[in-house]
């Protein structure tokens, strides 16, 4: 009986072979990964997709996350929006009119007395009481 070089078993089949390109021993030499088999999984996980559990929890998964993170882009857009309005309406906000505005309905009434008594080395010193009301504007 002769054998083949072709034979896939065959250590000795040539790198451009049938053998090699099927990921004999030629090819694991050639640093080519290895054929997967329909029996291994392909993933670590591979035994979790057969849960018929899986599919309810994966999705709600997917949906909290999605709610969360339609949640915190709804919050920036508002943040944003808050923040120009705030910045527009600063920008044209006049302080020295408003303050003047504000001032002219108030009537602020001030009533000081400054008393001055000797104390107990003889020097004088000044008593005061002070009232301040404010009053609106008439």
């Amino acid at each position: 009986m002769v054998e083949r070089a072709d034979k896939p078993d065959d250590p000795k089949a040539p790198p451009h072979s049938p053998a090699a390109s099927a990921g004999g021993p030629a090819a694991a030499e050639a640093g080519a990964p290895d054929p997967v088999e329909e029996e291994e999984p392909t993933s670590p996980r591979g035994d979790e997709r057969d849960r018929p559990d899986r599919g309810l929890t994966d999705f709600v998964r997917r949906a909290v996350s999605a709610g969360v993170g339609a949640a915190t882009r709804s919050k920036d857009d508002i943040m944003r929006a808050a923040a120009g309005e705030m910045r527009n309406w600063l920008e044209h906000l006049n302080l020295n009119e408003e303050l003047a505005k504000a001032l002219s309905k108030l009537v602020i009434e001030v009533k000081t007395e400054i008393r001055f008594r000797p104390n107990d080395e003889g020097k004088m010193v000044p008593e005061t009481v002070n009232d301040v009301k404010v009053k609106p504007g008439r």
